[in-house]
């Protein structure tokens, strides 16, 4: 058995798992560049940018933690499933995507309110990113495919 360098390895983990991190990369990068544009043109303010972009970790942490990250055995690799716990995380992912301009739009208009979206999404997609790394890197190590 070899021992894995800390990035995953497409031997160990599954094609769709790794397929969906590499979204969330891209996600990342376009919403964050987004939102840079935005701080620089003073579309929105820092501290506005920091809570909504803080209020997307927590957020992408929570989804990410209750996400099923597993390993299958005849398969040998880590593998993401969908139960039915995360089918209603997906649901209410999507309810709360689709309506957080009815959500914010109390407190917020306009341009600033798209700013402040795009920081809570480049949060969110942060915070599932690094919920399902973790999640995978500690499967791996539990099978010794990882350093410790």
């Amino acid at each position: 058995m070899r021992l894995v360098k800390s990035r995953l390895d497409k031997n160990y983990v599954q094609r769709k798992l790794r397929y969906r991190l590499r979204i969330f990369y891209v996600i990342l990068f376009l919403m964050s560049g987004i939102l840079v544009y935005d701080l620089l043109t003073g579309v929105i303010t820092a501290w506005l940018a920091i809570g909504g972009f803080g209020l997307g970790v927590v957020i992408g942490f929570a989804v990410g933690s209750i996400s099923t990250v597993l390993w299958h055995e005849e398969k040998s690799k880590v593998i993401s499933k969908m139960d039915w716990a995360g089918g209603i995380v997906l649901v209410l992912y999507l309810s709360f995507s689709f309506s957080k301009k009815w959500i914010f739009g109390h407190w917020l208009h306009g341009a600033i309110l798209s700013a402040f979206c795009f920081s809570t999404v480049a949060g969110i997609m942060l915070g599932r990113l690094i919920s399902t790394r973790k999640q995978v890197k500690g499967i791996l190590k539990e099978k010794g495919f990882l350093k410790k």
